[in-house]
């Protein structure tokens, strides 16, 4: 018999398996491999959750400005004389952020300002935001919040006067009366908000008697 036939091959001996070294290998590339995969579907729920938000915000956005673009267009005078129903006062703070408070009386149309009552409608600027109140005349009923603003820390507000000679002023002198337009700038904590223009509105009964 030959030598080469008699003697056993270098690695017949071995058992079948992976050593600890293929073993570890094999580990820290699942473990590479999990990371990536949790981190493309973390940034995808991320993501997600962003749109989700800016959704919403969006949307929470219109609400607002139809909100109020509807309850500011549908503005009245008083109908009797010593009335107020259109009281504006000019406010800032220490460090010169305007905090406007505006009240005034509309007829209602759109939700939530509902057609089956007027309401007293103010919109201030309050330690949680902008907010929007409302309170339907002759009922016994104390205002409540309709809708808020936390990203609005400020509220400048101005008005057209109306007669022979018209000009934006942040006063009004006539509460039982509506000015011919109106002007809101919207503030952060110490400058307008960036991307949000001010919000310019012709009132149509401004200047009725």
């Amino acid at each position: 018999m030959s030598r080469q036939a008699m003697g056993s091959s270098p690695r017949s001996g071995r058992s079948a398996g992976f050593t600890l070294l293929e073993v570890l290998v094999a580990v820290v590339l699942l473990g590479v491999v999990a990371m990536l995969v949790y981190g493309t579907a973390s940034v995808s729920l991320d993501t997600e959750r962003r749109l989700v938000e800016r959704r919403r915000a969006l949307q929470s956005s219109r609400a607002w400005r139809a909100t109020i673009e509807d309850a500011l267009r549908n503005a009245y005078p008083a109908p009797m004389r010593g009335d107020t129903t259109f009281l504006l006062e000019s406010e800032y703070t220490a460090g010169g952020r305007p905090m406007d408070r505006l009240r005034f009386v509309t007829a209602g149309a759109l939700p939530p300002l509902t057609p089956d009552a007027d309401w007293e409608v103010t919109l201030s600027p309050t330690p949680a935001g902008l907010a929007l109140t409302a309170r339907p005349l002759g009922v016994a009923a104390p205002p409540r919040m309709v809708l808020g603003r936390p990203d609005v820390r400020g509220l400048d507000v101005r008005v057209l006067t109306w007669g022979g000679r018209q000009e934006w002023t942040d006063r009004w002198r006539f509460p039982t009366l509506v000015p011919e337009a109106i002007e809101l700038t919207y503030w952060g904590e110490d400058r307008p908000l960036e991307g949000v223009a001010p919000l310019r509105l012709a009132l149509p009964h401004g200047g009725v008697r």
